[in-house]
């Protein structure tokens, strides 16, 4: 094959299992491609990592060595590596061997029937905890939402595209990137597809993605990608004040109708505490868009690189 192809793995604290990912992705490349390159991108790892990723470039200068000064996450790191790549055909997977590289020549295969991205769809069930699945599970259906994934198309870490939709990701310059929102800008629906693929067990170690992590991520799907923070706050305030509005004419027509007297002082404590929480949570989200706002404005770099070894 005269092509060449570039694989993008960013890397976190996995150096126990680089070498045999290493090996794993030369055995593939090696007898389908003359001009492959394997880029690696350690993100703030600081245990260690990147001196396995530099002895790995040393036997073999195909490996690209990339690390980061502070820990960016794993969109950043991907989305930086494509901005590297040099190849025709650049693929990405997960360091933890979790996705296996002897499926890189059928993504390739489904990029020669013209394709631009094909996404590695998970045929068993994920090794990851209950919680882990739920929550992509939850992100999932966000993204049909939010982004207009088709609900047939599988998303995952695993994935090939061609050299012009990496470029076309590789575009944006902000502060919070999320691979799913950059793949549906730069690609139209048409040229993505799925390929079925299993999902391995990690060779070591537990998955580093913590539940706060998750919600952080979703967090840039939900708020810099979307108005629905915004709308649900404008709903909520139509609400209260419709609600309001009742409430007062119920208390004028208990006092006309009965003569009742107005119970005035738990009503008005419940309704400030009421009203104050609500005004707080839309203050909140308010601060939330206006300091992501602060952050693209003031952003110095897409990315905290260290040092690179290309």
């Amino acid at each position: 094959m005269s092509r060449s192809v570039s694989v993008v793995v960013p890397v976190y604290r996995s150096a126990s299992m680089l070498p045999t990912l290493y090996a794993r992705i030369k055995a593939v490349l090696d007898p389908l491609v003359t001009d492959w390159e394997l880029i690696l991108i350690d993100d703030a790892s600081n245990d260690g990592t990147f001196d396995v990723i530099l002895s790995l470039r040393n036997e073999d200068a195909r490996v690209k060595a990339i690390r980061f000064a502070r820990n960016m996450g794993q969109h950043s790191a991907t989305l930086h590596g494509l901005r590297r790549s040099k190849g025709d055909c650049v693929v990405t997977l997960d360091d933890d061997l979790q996705n296996p590289p002897e499926e890189i020549p059928r993504f390739i295969a489904r990029l020669d029937d013209g394709y631009d991205l094909v996404i590695g769809r998970i045929t068993n069930e994920k090794k990851h905890s209950f919680f882990r699945n739920l929550a992509s599970q939850l992100v999932q259906n966000l993204i049909c939402r939010i982004l207009g994934k088709p609900r047939s198309l599988a998303l995952s870490s695993y994935r090939c595209m061609s050299s012009r939709a990496a470029k076309g990701m590789s575009a944006y310059s902000g502060a919070h990137a999320y691979m799913p929102a950059l793949m549906f800008g730069a690609v139209p629906q048409d040229r993505i597809c799925n390929l079925d693929v299993e999902h391995h067990a990690r060779m070591d170690g537990r998955s580093h993605y913590t539940l706060r992590k998750l919600l952080k991520l979703s967090s840039y799907l939900v708020v810099n990608h979307s108005s629905i923070p915004l709308r649900f706050v404008t709903a909520w305030g139509i609400f209260l004040s419709l609600a309001s509005v009742v409430y007062a004419g119920f208390v004028v027509l208990d006092v006309l109708v009965s003569g009742s007297s107005v119970r005035g002082w738990p009503t008005l404590v419940v309704l400030l505490s009421f009203l104050s929480g609500s005004i707080l949570m839309g203050m909140g989200v308010l601060g939330e868009y206006i300091g992501r706002l602060v952050v693209e404005s003031s952003y110095r770099g897409q990315t905290a690189v260290f040092e690179e070894h290309l």
